[in-house]
Formats: structure tokens, C-alpha cells, sequence
């Protein structure tokens, strides 16, 4: 039987596994993005470095040994491309500087050196 439209979409057998075939075509052809839309995104995306965590934390270590404040480590680690949460930045960041006050109390590391080492390497 033909519909207004004069198509055999609606009738006979096997109508509703045309449908689903139709919609099923619909879906694939809709949910794949184009190449040159693909390409885009994967340009626009940063780029991270793959590192382990042990390098991740003797980077941040490293960092917070050159620099005073959070904001500093967290910014040279999004320039290098090292994808390391906050708290992650922070726990480490955090031992690292009980270390050194120890060390500076206990006499094993002159705090005038430390701020000359810093102003050397904060460039």
C-alpha cells in the first residue's frame, strides 16, 4: 500500500526492519565526525607528555626547589606538558619543603645559598 508521499515505506512485511535499517544508517552516518573536523580537534587538543609518576614527582620536587609558590610549579608543569592534578602538585610540593626546612634547621643547607639558587634558576 503507498502512503502520500507514494513510497513503500509503511507497507507490507518487513517494514519495521527497513525502518531500523534506515535509522541505524542514520545513527553511523551522524555520529562520525568528518576527517577535517577530526583533524581539527586533535590540533586544537594540548599536548601532554607521557610520564610516569616518579618523574612526574622529581619534576615537581625539582620545581618546588626553584620556586616559592603553587602557582609557580603548577604553570612550569602545564608549559612542559605534564598532565599532574593539583593535589597532586600540592602533597608533593608540601614535602618537599618540610625537607628542606629540616634540612635548613639541622645546618645542612645555608638558606642563603637556597635564594641565591633560586634567583639563578626563577629566570
Amino acid at each position: 500500500m503507498l502512503d502520500q508521499n507514494n513510497g513503500y515505506e509503511f507497507a507490507g512485511e518487513g517494514a519495521r526492519r527497513r525502518r531500523q535499517r534506515l535509522e541505524a544508517e542514520a545513527r553511523q552516518n551522524k555520529s562520525e565526525p568528518s576527517d577535517q573536523k577530526r583533524r581539527a580537534t586533535s590540533e586544537r587538543a594540548p599536548k601532554f607528555r607521557d610520564v610516569s609518576g616518579s618523574e612526574a614527582r622529581n619534576r615537581i620536587r625539582l620545581l618546588a626547589l626553584r620556586s616559592l609558590t603553587f602557582q609557580d610549579v603548577s604553570d612550569a608543569l602545564k608549559r612542559e606538558g605534564y598532565r599532574v592534578s593539583g593535589i597532586a602538585i600540592s602533597g608533593v610540593r608540601s614535602d618537599m619543603r618540610a625537607a628542606i626546612k629540616l634540612l635548613i634547621d639541622e645546618g645542612l643547607l645555608d638558606e642563603q645559598r637556597l635564594k641565591q639558587y633560586r634567583r639563578k634558576h626563577s629566570r
